[in-house]
């Protein structure tokens, strides 16, 4: 990359790690092709990224945060653009204040792959059950015969 980088050393959790390699399966089956740590945090680190984060009730993520420890003894390195580590930024400030706690940039990272994670667990369910993602529920409803109502 240019100088329109920044360079990002963390050291994570196990469990953070486990989050990582998860995400970079399910980005790298998404688009056929291989991924790694820099193009997943480039994906999510779009400029929507704390938007998407503030879609999540609070106490989700602050139960994240208690169950998926950051800090750790497993050092991952990358290298992203500085578009998003300014969103990446923003989505760790708005966050940060939300949470009323100081966050880091890998508390961050963490919120942003557990977010992947969701989306990505919901539309597979969706799917699943018959459901194209992005239908509106009128669409998927009663009028494509899908839906069998209940009585």
């Amino acid at each position: 990359m240019s100088g329109d980088s920044r360079d990002y050393s963390l050291d994570v959790s196990e469990y953070l790690f486990r989050l990582t390699t998860e995400s970079l399966r399910l980005l790298s089956n998404d688009t056929n092709s291989y991924q790694s740590i820099t193009s997943l945090v480039e994906k999510l680190a779009g400029p929507t990224a704390a938007d998407a984060l503030a879609q999540h009730d609070i106490e989700t993520l602050r139960q994240h945060l208690s169950k998926i420890p950051t800090g750790g003894p497993i050092r991952i390195h990358l290298q992203i653009a500085k578009t998003s580590a300014d969103n990446l930024f923003e989505a760790k400030r708005r966050l940060g204040e939300a949470l009323g706690t100081d966050l880091t940039v890998a508390d961050a990272i963490s919120m942003l792959l557990f977010d992947y994670v969701v989306d990505k667990s919901a539309t597979k369910l969706l799917t699943q059950m018959g459901i194209e993602p992005g239908e509106n529920a009128e669409k998927s409803g009663e009028e494509s015969g899908k839906v069998v109502p209940l009585r």
